[in-house]
């Protein structure tokens, strides 16, 4: 078969596997995004393999996430210049799969659609304490505009991923997004003022990562604010199919009848991605911020995971941290990453997605006003 053959072949099979007209696909979106989780891509290989005789592993589908790489991956076996699960260098594209990262972490990234920060509150010259808010897995900064005002002497500055409106180029690690922030809270924090970082859910990941870069650079954090963020050291990155199930039921990203928007869910996805390959290495104790503040909610998604009618494996701790009631959780492996500080913790009302959604807005913006004055 000629590559364009295998290809349109190919995409037939896949698309019977996740019940998706292969004509639908678009080259941005990732297997996981439709849906192609581990089982189902190993059951996919083999089809490829027995009805086209196209011999793809299962781990292809990682190594090549989205669409169009897999595509180009495809017509090797058709040009001849791929022989079984190999693949010529120039057919690959490695900002998937890093393996070491640019000296300029903006190298081969889009000009950004949206401002990458966003003041919210106050001043930045004219504040004492500047407070740095990372995005959950939305890469929406702004989502902390829905906070009370926290003081007159404090700014609120929401960081937007740089990927908002484009996920399909979101092919960063968590170590390389937090690359493309620290030069612009550099740029709006006063000069010798200590850094006080703060982040939702996967937020907390981009703090710590963007702390140790000031670090590195002669800047003091003096603080974190840890905001309901599972400790990537215990938890696994969320599951495709719980965000897709998520989705499907209106419980991520939904506010009051409107379901999550497309570019939510997309951005969401490719956090995920990201977050898979991510896993954090420990500060020395003598550069861990002095203060480590940790805001929890306690209730789950959901009442009760057997009575929701949701689809998913309770055996993935993530899963259950974002569906089920908790205890009132504390350092939950954090210690781990930020030895000898001060920890405090604090508990908020709603469930993990609805932290910046009124009124549960309001009791957050509560606590980090007991916090940071």
């Amino acid at each position: 078969m000629s590559p364009d053959e295998i290809v349109e072949k190919a995409l037939e099979i896949i698309g019977e596997a996740v019940s998706t007209d292969p004509l639908d696909f678009q080259d941005h979106e990732t297997w996981k995004f439709l849906g192609l989780g581990d089982l189902l891509a190993s059951a996919t290989a083999s089809d490829l393999k027995n009805q086209i005789g196209v011999d793809v592993k299962p781990d292809d589908f990682s190594k090549y996430p989205s669409v169009g790489e897999f595509k180009t991956f495809l017509r090797n076996f058709g040009d001849g210049s791929s022989k079984g699960n190999g693949v010529t260098a120039s057919s690959r594209n490695d900002s998937h799969i890093p393996n070491t990262e640019p000296s300029d972490p903006w190298e081969g990234v889009p000009k950004p659609k949206v401002p990458i920060s966003v003041v919210l509150q106050g001043q930045p010259n004219a504040a004492s304490t500047v407070v740095f808010l990372f995005p959950d897995g939305s890469g929406a900064g702004t989502s902390y505009g829905t906070l009370p005002p926290i003081g007159d002497n404090v700014c609120l500055i929401g960081l937007n991923s740089p990927f908002l409106r484009q996920a399909q180029d979101f092919t960063c690690s968590i170590e390389r997004m937090a690359r493309l922030w620290v030069g612009e809270l550099r740029k709006l924090q006063p000069k010798g003022k200590p850094y006080v970082l703060g982040g939702w859910s996967a937020g907390g990941y981009y703090a710590y990562e963007a702390a140790k870069l000031l670090i590195a650079n002669g800047e003091k954090v003096e603080r974190m604010i840890l905001i309901d963020s599972p400790c990537r050291l215990q938890f696994e990155a969320l599951p495709p199919q719980v965000v897709s199930e998520l989705t499907q039921k209106g419980l991520m990203g939904a506010s009051g009848q409107k379901k999550a928007p497309e570019w939510l869910v997309q951005h969401f996805t490719s956090t995920v991605i990201s977050v898979e390959k991510y896993m954090p290495t420990a500060l020395p104790a003598k550069d861990v911020p002095q203060h480590v503040d940790f805001i929890w909610i306690r209730e789950g998604l959901v009442k009760s995971v057997a009575e929701s009618g949701l689809e998913v494996d309770l055996n993935i701790k993530v899963t259950r941290f974002l569906l089920e009631p908790r205890p009132e959780l504390k350092t939950v492996g954090w210690e781990e990453l930020l030895p000898g500080a001060k920890y405090t913790f604090n508990y908020m009302t709603g469930n993990h997605f609805q932290i910046t959604q009124p009124p549960h807005s309001d009791d957050l913006g509560r606590i980090i006003k007991s916090i940071v004055t």
